[in-house]
């Protein structure tokens, strides 16, 4: 999904100061930025998180996926033993794998364990315990449950996807009764009127492990005709979980898939050889691994999963629509964005053309293009319309932060205007504010609400937490702390301008010096990079 957008009048060109008059800026920087995002370009043609390679160390994410799709094939057959996760090791990586949620990352630990072939909640619960998250898991769960993110803030495919794995989760760990009747009945209903597969098929597979019924209905309404479509009609995680919710695979669907079996994704993988697993006359039975008559089907490597059953990240550096996000933005800032790289213009339109988009990714494709003033194609299209549709909350909670946030930001691209929202902040008054509460103040006003900003706000002294952040070297902060001081109409002294550049000189990328990274001496990033150019706009 999408992250931060920030701040509202960081590009203004004049500036209140004390004793009046125009703040003088200096010039615009970072002339060299279109050429050196190169730096960040992943294999995929999308701008990479960070230019250090990553994939080396183990991760929940390939972890759960991984060791799924690898007990599978040692079920059907391959003869390999899997080797067996090391309780501590899972732990351990429960509690430092911090790119997730904790009801994430138990959802993970559950799978790695056993996913839905009958985990053992002592042996979860037990990892979760050592890790210090079950609890916060738990309550993160239930509570999303009782209260869906598609009413606050995720769009519906997100919401009931999450919803699934929660579901899943909770079942894991023995606190299915805990979820109250109305939340099943609620996803059942949802899943039945959804039409993407994959949600759905994880919806389906979670009610029934807690003893509730759902149902298909919309997603197979027109599943023959769309299974015996070419390969290109529909992206292959998509076709896979078609041919479960179906239940059989036909020759058309064998072909189209056993192309994907070598997709980077370990979950597009997993689902892939679990539809080719299945009989074509049979809507119960699997297959052996070859997964086609006379065909055999190459078993999954056991070389990723580690001696202590933890899997690598894959090793392949690719881009994300959010880093490439972060890196439009980048480019505005320093007005550049007449000089997008080709490389990226031509990927934004393929995606934007391509009929098997991920749907969770038609709204951050939306936000990039409208960003960089591209016309990207039908996919675009229909993202920009759901971002018209996208509700904020009526109030901030923490249950529902990452959905607000989300909805926020899509508004704030959009220019959508302010909507109706609650918000109070911890710790509203004091001298500094927590870094949570530095997004929330930069997105208010981005999206509009210039009011709300400045009335949380009051009493905040800004600038100086701004200028404390930057001699600490927390550019990406710093930089949030500069943006809701102008939006709280904070007076920004002509000094601080004056000592921004220089306090930025040791973030930049030694490689890459229109890069910037997020700590003095690092590697770059896309955040830091975006992060480093609305300070200097």
């Amino acid at each position: 999904m999408v992250t931060a957008v920030v701040a509202v009048a960081a590009v203004a060109v004049g500036v209140a100061v004390a004793g009046g008059g125009p703040v003088e800026r200096p010039g615009r920087p970072g002339s060299g930025l279109a050429a050196q995002l190169d730096a960040l370009r992943g294999a995929n043609d999308l701008v990479r998180s960070t230019r250090a390679d990553v994939g080396r160390d183990p991760a929940l994410y390939p972890t759960a996926y991984g060791r799924l799709e690898a007990g599978l094939a040692a079920r059907h057959g391959s003869g390999e033993r899997v080797p067996e996760v090391r309780p501590d090791a899972l732990a351990d990586l429960a509690r430092t794998d911090a790119l997730d949620t904790p009801a994430w990352r138990a959802h993970y630990v559950c799978l790695s364990l056993g996913g839905t072939g009958g985990t053992s909640p002592s042996g979860a619960a037990a990892v979760l315990d050592r890790a210090g998250i079950r609890a916060e898991a738990e309550r993160e769960a239930l509570a999303l449950l009782r209260h869906p993110a598609g009413e606050d803030g995720d769009d519906p495919l997100t919401s009931l996807a999450t919803r699934a794995a929660f579901l899943q989760t909770l079942t894991c760990l023995d606190r299915g009764d805990d979820v109250p009747r109305a939340a099943l009945t609620r996803l059942a209903a949802d899943a039945a009127r959804t039409a993407e597969a994959v949600p759905v098929l994880y919806a389906v597979e979670a009610l029934r492990g807690a003893g509730a019924e759902g149902r298909a209905t919309r997603a197979l309404r027109d599943a023959d005709g769309v299974l015996r479509g070419g390969c290109g009609r529909v992206e292959p995680m998509q076709r896979a979980a078609l041919t479960l919710l179906r239940g059989r695979v036909t020759d058309e669907t064998r072909a189209c898939l056993r192309s994907a079996l070598g997709d980077r994704d370990t979950q597009t993988r997993w689902l892939v050889r679990r539809a080719l697993a299945l009989d074509p006359s049979s809507s119960s039975a699997p297959r052996s691994s070859s997964g086609a008559a006379g065909s055999p089907v190459q078993p999954p490597s056991l070389a990723d999963v580690r001696p202590d059953g933890l899997v690598a990240k894959s090793p392949a550096q690719l881009g994300t629509l959010t880093a490439t996000y972060h890196a439009a933005r980048a480019l505005t800032a320093a007005g550049r964005q007449g000089d997008v790289p080709g490389w990226l213009t031509k990927r934004l339109k393929e995606l934007g053309s391509d009929p098997r988009l991920d749907p969770s990714d038609r709204v951050p494709l939306a936000m990039t293009c409208h960003r960089l003033d591209l016309a990207c194609g039908p996919q675009d299209e229909r993202g920009r319309r759901e971002a018209a549709g996208r509700k904020v909350p009526a109030r901030l909670t923490t249950a529902n932060q990452r959905g607000w946030y989300g909805a926020m930001a899509v508004r704030a691209e959009f220019a959508s205007g302010c909507p109706r929202t609650s918000v109070e902040l911890p710790g509203a008054g004091s001298r500094t504010l927590s870094h949570r509460s530095l997004r929330v103040i930069t997105v208010l006003a981005d999206a509009g609400c210039a009011a709300q900003a400045e009335r949380l706000t009051r009493g905040t002294d800004l600038v100086a937490q701004a200028r404390e952040l930057l001699r600490k070297g927390e550019l990406v902060f710093a930089s949030a702390a500069v943006q809701a001081a102008l939006a709280s109409e904070q007076t920004v002294p002509q000094s601080l301008w004056e000592e921004i550049p220089r306090l930025l000189e040791r973030h930049r990328d030694a490689a890459h010096p229109d890069l910037y990274a997020p700590a003095p001496g690092g590697t770059a990033t896309a955040e830091a990079t975006r992060a480093a150019y609305y300070l200097l706009a």
